[in-house]
């Protein structure tokens, strides 16, 4: 701390009198007129200094809120920009597969955010950009081919979906050419079309879609609601007929590719599913008009 000394600046004595002066003045003068002179000076002296920190806090504060108000633009931007892409995979999907549902059904675009795989379940989580009204059992496909169904309802938006590819997982089919029934398990890489019969007329290319009953689980008495009839599901990859056996060995070729997923489609509404007239003819469209 400076120490006054005789050789100090005259400005620094002067302001020292000037300070002892106007205390002496304030403290002679009484109670009311010391607390006039004190407000004055707190206007013309403190006041300023208050409100210009409290600026410069005011100041910092508005910076932090229009970088939170950047971040929440950036991210509504980013969920704007996920529905429309979803929204155009979904009319991608309608024209390439050339879909229709004679009551009315739709599908809804969702991504997937998480894939669970072990031993006694293949399931994906997926999150639609608006709330379904979600169903247990709910055929979800892609833009090639059936997928699975919803398996468990998480919220609005989220649903777990339990892939073709689960042990155990058995549904009924059709051949579109033919109309032939049977029913498709899980192999390793690939199904089996089974319960058809060993003289029936199946030939490799033949396309596989559902035939209209619920997919099941083996020992699963639940098995929900009926799946649609017409969804795309394989294509017969070869065809044996063992003169042991009652049934044809036919192998599918699954559409749908269980790997790599990013968007899916769960079908909404009730209804069979069939091809629109000049519609797409591309891997996965559904059976004939005429076969609904």
């Amino acid at each position: 701390m400076a120490r006054l000394t005789p050789d100090s600046h005259p400005l620094t004595w002067l302001a020292l009198v000037a300070c002892v002066t106007a205390s002496l003045v304030l403290l002679s003068l009484p109670d009311m007129q010391q607390t006039r002179v004190a407000a004055a000076l707190n206007a013309v002296l403190t006041a300023p200094y208050f409100r210009l920190r409290d600026f410069i806090d005011d100041v910092g504060v508005v910076h932090e809120r229009n970088a939170e108000l950047a971040a929440r633009v950036t991210a509504l931007e980013l969920e704007r920009d996920a529905v429309t892409r979803l929204r155009r995979e979904r009319d991608e999907l309608s024209a390439a597969l050339g879909l229709a549902s004679r009551a009315g059904g739709r599908l809804a675009p969702c991504a997937v955010v998480r894939r669970r795989t072990a031993t006694y379940a293949s399931r994906i989580q997926v999150r639609s950009a608006v709330a379904l009204p979600w169903q247990p059992y709910q055929p979800v496909i892609t833009r090639d081919g059936l997928l699975g169904r919803v398996r468990q309802v998480l919220g609005p938006r989220d649903a777990w979906i339990e892939l073709l590819t689960a042990p155990d997982v058995q549904l009924a089919c059709e051949l579109e050419r033919t109309g032939l029934q049977g029913v498709l398990r899980s192999r390793v890489g690939d199904f089996d079309l089974e319960m058809v019969g060993r003289d029936e007329n199946v030939m490799i290319g033949d396309r596989v879609v559902t035939a209209g009953v619920a997919l099941y689980r083996a020992g699963d008495e639940t098995a929900g609601a009926p799946m649609p009839r017409g969804l795309p599901v394989g294509v017969v990859a070869a065809v044996e007929s063992p003169p042991d056996r009652l049934f044809k060995s036919i192998r599918v070729e699954p559409l749908a590719s269980f790997g790599r997923l990013d968007v899916v489609f769960v079908v909404l509404g009730e209804g069979d599913w069939f091809r629109v007239e000049g519609g797409g003819d591309g891997p996965g469209a559904a059976a004939a008009e005429g076969d609904s």
